[in-house]
């Protein structure tokens, strides 16, 4: 099974990439403008839901490689790049493991292709309902996120969200409702003519996020849309879930 899917997961990277903005500087006029770009940053680099709430039980796991879009709602990378955009693209490795009383833990690691922006996460979730036959699984979970890579500044995020999910054959649908709180901090002087005194940015803002995972035996296929924010994410992520 593994040599049939490995090509395809490693041809996930290479969808073709516009020329990622890196996070070089900071030149803001108001520390408004600020504040815009640190709610564009916690919804596109916060953790994004790309898994159904049925607990994987101790021996399971589920890996996988996804491709994320994140369209951001205003052109605050222009003011930390030459080559700002309104969206941002990462390649997301994933891993959760199943763990015992219907728990389970996951790393993330993110990468922005051709910039310096790099995100490392975790996060557990603790399934209230196992999920049947006749009725839907239902979980808790809690997510951190903390950026490397970056001189100018500094983005950590958390959140937590109720998640519900029912199998269909080999359809698995599911959403989830939450919250996502980011810290933006400037490490370096604010470069704006009229720029202050760059203060630091927490901002809290709703999440939702819906998907389906599709069982095609010889690997899962996931698609999934996430909204933190403004900020609008489509991913679709290729892996094994046991």
């Amino acid at each position: 099974m593994l040599k049939k899917t490995l090509p395809f997961l490693l041809a996930i990277p290479s969808i073709g990439f516009a020329s990622e903005a890196k996070i070089d500087f900071l030149n803001f006029d108001s520390q408004k403008q600020f504040q815009d770009f640190a709610k564009d940053l916690t919804g596109a680099l916060s953790t994004k839901t790309l898994e159904p709430a049925e607990p994987l039980g101790l021996p399971g796991f589920d890996i996988g490689i996804s491709y994320n879009l994140s369209n951001l709602k205003t052109d605050s990378m222009d003011h930390v790049s030459d080559n700002g955009r309104k969206s941002i693209q990462a390649i997301t490795l994933h891993a959760v493991k199943g763990l015992p009383f219907d728990m389970n833990f996951g790393l993330d690691y993110s990468q922005v292709p051709d910039s310096n922006i790099q995100v490392w996460g975790a996060k557990l979730s603790y399934a209230l309902i196992e999920g049947g036959t006749l009725y839907p699984a239902v979980n808790i979970s809690a997510n951190y996120t903390q950026t490397t890579g970056i001189d100018a500044l500094t983005f950590n995020g958390y959140g937590a969200e109720v998640g519900v999910s029912k199998g269909f054959a080999n359809f698995t649908p599911y959403a989830s409702l939450g919250m996502v709180t980011g810290n933006v901090k400037a490490r370096e002087d604010n470069t704006g003519a009229a720029g202050p005194d760059l203060q630091d940015e927490t901002v809290s803002m709703p999440k939702a996020a819906i998907g389906v995972n599709i069982n095609l035996l010889v690997m899962d296929v996931l698609v999934a849309f996430n909204q933190i924010g403004e900020v609008s994410t489509y991913s679709i992520k290729a892996g094994y879930r046991f």
